[in-house]
């Protein structure tokens, strides 16, 4: 009988780890230690299900206001995507002293965001010249979004905004071709301009051709 009830609750356990979202800011890691420079260079899944970067992640300018996630249902692929969403409200930009009419979530490259200003990586062994990745997603009237690549901090290469995101999982690319990877600060950059919104991210891969 104690045996009995002792696999039920296993079984409970297990149900309960596994149909809860998870908070990337506590869990999203790389818990295998694979992907610490991108393992095979010239082909690298940065997420997949996890975040396979060692790095950590940093909401910006604040992390009021802000939800950052993987969750389940609908991914591109696997079981789990990263949700990012913002209300909208402005928050304080401390480096400017003034309201910001912005958020980012980035995926930096040193462990936790206290780490940050110190951290670098050289990703130039690589020879990447190309992110991928998958987006779906909506804005509040009036905001755009955009979506960054690797490089010393603001001089990132990037999309260019969008006014719309769509409702279905769509790819999007960012060309790093002849652009200097030696000192990335950042694997990967979200950024909600002039309103808020939600957009879901998925299968982000950096690739050589």
């Amino acid at each position: 009988m104690v045996n009995k009830i002792f696999k039920l609750l296993i079984v409970l356990s297990v149900l309960i780890l596994t149909s809860c979202d998870q908070n990337p800011l506590d869990l999203l890691y790389d818990p295998t230690g694979d992907g610490a420079l991108g393992g095979g260079w010239g082909y690298w899944k940065i997420y997949d299900d996890q975040l396979n970067t060692r790095g950590g992640v940093m909401l910006c300018p604040t992390d009021e206001h802000q939800i950052f996630a993987e969750v389940t249902g609908n991914p591109h692929s696997g079981t789990k995507c990263i949700k990012y969403s913002w209300d909208g409200t402005k928050l304080w930009d401390k480096e400017k002293n003034e309201p910001a009419d912005w958020t980012a979530a980035v995926l930096i490259v040193a462990p936790t965001w206290q780490e940050y200003e110190e951290e670098e990586k050289d990703l130039s062994p690589g020879n990447y010249n190309e992110i991928t990745f998958w987006i779906r997603g909506n804005l509040s009237p009036g905001a755009e979004i955009r979506f960054e690549g690797p490089g010393p901090r603001g001089t990132c290469r990037s999309t260019g905004n969008f006014a719309s995101l769509p409702n279905t999982w769509t790819m999007k690319t960012i060309d790093l071709s002849g652009f200097d990877l030696s000192r990335a600060k950042e694997f990967f950059k979200i950024v909600f301009d002039g309103g808020g919104g939600t957009v879901y991210v998925d299968d982000i891969s950096y690739s050589r051709e």
